[in-house]
């Protein structure tokens, strides 16, 4: 209960608790289409979706001069991978978040805009984004294992090639912070490159990884200690 509550007095948290069951109601719905089972139920989680969605673009109106602002904490950080990676996110998670609000504008005001070219646009910078993220957790992995190498092998036996990614795995996931961040940013990865057309995948599949990733972002937020910094 706790949790609970000291999620609620979060706007991120309050953001992505509705997102965590928007991306559910997807897998649910879709999984239910799929066997055609109960089409009343089907539209009801298609319906609640969609509110959880405009729920949250309502809930983010103004974030994009936030996140724009807070880009400049990272312009003078020491070290220039991160630098660059978390400061070009910013600037492009601020752009996505204006593209929502324009979306969000149309929805409430049934404004004639192109939404689905706002749309595109969104997903773009939401892709660079992510991208960003995660040049930002494969460079923190490979310091990582500079720090804490994996076991050596000690022969090229097929054994011995098999053993070494679960030794890197092992590293990884002893490091809360960029196991957590890397997962997430792997999941989302994908849903803006379905949203731009670059992939195929089922709403179950997207469903999930966004169930996946809104998870990740929970645990950051709940455990400090499992948070990546800077962020």
């Amino acid at each position: 209960m706790e949790v609970l509550i000291r999620l609620n007095s979060q706007s991120a948290g309050r953001d992505k608790t509705a997102r965590l069951i928007q991306y559910l109601c997807k897998t649910i719905w879709n999984t239910l289409e799929a066997k055609e089972i109960n089409t009343n139920l089907i539209d009801q989680l298609r319906t609640f979706e969609l509110s959880l969605s405009t729920f949250r673009k309502t809930l983010r109106v103004g974030k994009c001069v936030d996140t724009f602002y807070s880009s400049f904490s990272t312009i003078h950080y020491p070290d220039a991978v991160i630098r660059a990676t978390v400061t070009l996110s910013k600037l492009a998670s601020s752009m996505f978040l204006f593209c929502d609000h324009v979306i969000w504008f149309s929805r409430t005001f049934m404004k004639k805009l192109d939404v689905e070219k706002w749309n595109q646009l969104a997903n773009k910078y939401w892709l660079f984004s992510v991208v960003m993220n995660l040049l930002r957790d494969f460079y923190e992995i490979r310091r990582l294992l500079q720090i804490q190498p994996p076991r050596k092998i000690a022969d090229c036996s097929l054994q011995g090639f098999a053993t070494f990614p679960l030794d890197i795995l092992r590293t990884v996931c002893s490091h809360k912070p960029i196991m957590w961040d890397t997962l997430k940013n792997l999941c989302d990865f994908f849903i803006p490159l379905n949203g731009l057309g670059f992939t195929k995948l089922t709403p179950r599949t997207i469903g999930l990884l966004g169930f996946i990733s809104s998870l990740a972002g929970l645990v950051a937020l709940i455990e400090p200690t499992a948070k990546l910094s800077p962020a």
